[in-house]
């Protein structure tokens, strides 16, 4: 396996099964994308971006081995992430974290949880699983409960500052 792509990528993994979730994650797309788009807009054609979504359900290694930068997204159940995205992060770990050419330092990512009563658990989870990987934080995660419509700001700011940490790592 190898890091190296053809486009670098921003990879959305994701466990959007309610409407309200997908919401979330349309948000998080948008800005992704837009804020790729500004980048790109400033690049050669062989840097630009791309950004790709992801079912936690259904994880590839090699495309998250692949990735430039990294967005999680998942619901907090019974005080710990989804089943779906703790599903994806067993299935890739060992082979990711194995792989002789994995340099993972320098990878932004964040993530964010929507969750019902609580999201402490999950938030620890999170924080627990991605120290394992090795990857570099770049945004604040974005972490609420109920309704998301307030935390839309921070969702889309979360989303354009992975983008702008990849950005500047070209440097």
């Amino acid at each position: 396996m190898s890091r190296q792509t053809a486009r670098p990528c921003l990879l959305i993994v994701h466990h959007s099964p309610t409407g309200l979730l997908n919401s979330v994650t349309e948000e998080v797309v948008d800005a992704a994308s837009s804020a790729a788009a500004e980048v790109n807009a400033t690049l050669p054609a062989g840097l630009h971006l791309e950004v790709r979504q992801r079912d936690a359900l259904r994880p590839d290694a090699d495309e998250l081995l692949a990735a430039s930068a990294l967005l999680f997204g998942t619901s907090a159940n019974f005080g710990y992430i989804s089943g779906a995205l703790k599903h994806y992060f067993d299935s890739t770990f060992r082979q990711v974290t194995g792989d002789p050419g994995y340099s993972a330092r320098n990878v932004p990512f964040s993530y964010w949880i929507r969750g019902g009563h609580d999201t402490t658990g999950a938030q620890k989870a999170m924080d627990s699983i991605t120290t394992g990987y090795g990857w570099t934080r770049a945004a604040d995660p974005v972490c609420f409960t109920g309704d998301p419509a307030p935390h839309i700001h921070a969702l889309r700011e979360m989303a354009e500052n992975t983008v702008g940490a990849w950005y500047t790592s070209l440097d």
